[in-house]
């Protein structure tokens, strides 16, 4: 795998120093604060996926493709063959969840910035055993005022490169890893909007933990057990759901909403709703049909089951994670005789 990227890397460099060029020209004039982004906020296998295909669909927003997150350095290099020479062998569906995945469905943008840089939470997953990256580049802790500052202009070129090749329009961002980030985005985008988007802790346990399984595993240089994955997961979660709860009253009341998972079985369409009138967000009447059109495409779409969690890692879940149920009114109680879906 190590081998793999290198030569990618060796043979793609001459194309991506003309990007880098070609940005370097054009992300002068690009000016985010113009139009703030809206982040899309939650702990991974929380729903912000689904939020995020919805207001994609939203013709007034830009944002970053699965193509152009995999081949970012390069994407806009007269490349437009290279879409349709891959397409066909890609999977169809995400392997952790069973949603639609095309090179054209939207991406988070932190595997662009692990991609450009050291400065992402991204290579914690490539090192599991090595947990600065989580620490400093996701928490911020441990960070000095240089790196800090490298970040932050790392991440904004991100950005601008996304709203360059979205033709300026606005950009709707989802990435988990901001949720602890919140301080460090207003510093950025002091305007910008967020939706946050919450679920039953145990049911974050289970399908994080299948996330591992069948996506980080894969993509890791280093071998971990599960029982390692288990601890990384429980000491994730806590640091990062506590930086939210703490940061959150940093945003404008204006310009965040929070929104249940649970609320996602009740009807898409009333959280669409719910977001635009809360966020104050222009456009909802000419969205409605592209997001009535998706969530049409979607019906019928089956969660995966898991098996039950064993029990002294419930103890564990009900003793560190307690403030998540205290904060948003689950259950502490763990029946595992209910069927669970990831």
């Amino acid at each position: 795998m190590m081998l793999g990227v290198l030569l990618f890397s060796f043979l793609s460099w001459p194309l991506q120093l003309i990007q880098r060029f070609i940005f370097w020209i054009k992300l002068r004039k690009i000016n985010l604060n113009e139009n703030p982004p809206v982040f899309i906020l939650g702990h991974w296998r929380s729903g912000t996926t689904h939020i995020h295909y919805l207001l994609s669909k939203d013709p007034q927003f830009g944002y970053l493709s699965n193509f152009q997150s995999f081949f970012f350095n390069i994407c806009t290099v007269g490349l437009g063959w290279l879409d349709r020479l891959i397409a066909p062998h890609t999977a169809q569906v995400r392997p952790m969840d069973k949603m639609d995945f095309t090179l054209m469905s939207p991406q988070e943008e932190e595997q662009v910035l692990s991609n450009m840089s050291e400065l992402s939470n991204v290579y914690s997953i490539y090192f599991p055993d090595n947990r600065t990256y989580f620490n400093k580049y996701l928490m911020f802790e441990g960070i000095s005022d240089s790196e800090k500052k490298r970040w932050q202009k790392a991440y904004n070129y991100v950005l601008k490169s996304i709203a360059f090749m979205s033709k300026g329009k606005r950009l709707v961002i989802k990435n988990p890893s901001n949720t602890a980030r919140i301080k460090q985005i207003l510093e950025l985008f002091p305007n910008a909007k967020f939706v946050y988007i919450y679920r039953n802790p145990y049911n974050v346990y289970l399908s994080t933990l299948h996330l591992s399984r069948v996506v980080w595993e894969g993509q890791s240089f280093q071998d971990i057990t599960e029982a390692d994955y288990k601890e990384i997961i429980i000491e994730n979660y806590t640091k990062l759901m506590k930086a939210y709860i703490r940061d959150k009253g940093l945003i404008p009341k204006e310009n965040l909403i929070e929104v249940s998972y649970d609320e996602i079985g009740e009807g898409s369409e009333a959280i669409f709703s719910k977001i635009y009138k809360t966020l104050k967000l222009d456009n909802y009447d000419d969205a409605l049909p592209h997001v009535r059109a998706y969530l049409q495409s979607i019906q019928g779409y089956k969660k995966n089951e898991f098996i039950p969690i064993e029990e002294e890692m419930v103890k564990r879940i009900q003793t560190e994670w307690k403030f998540a149920f205290e904060e948003y009114g689950y259950d502490l109680e763990y029946n595992n005789r209910v069927k669970s879906e990831i």
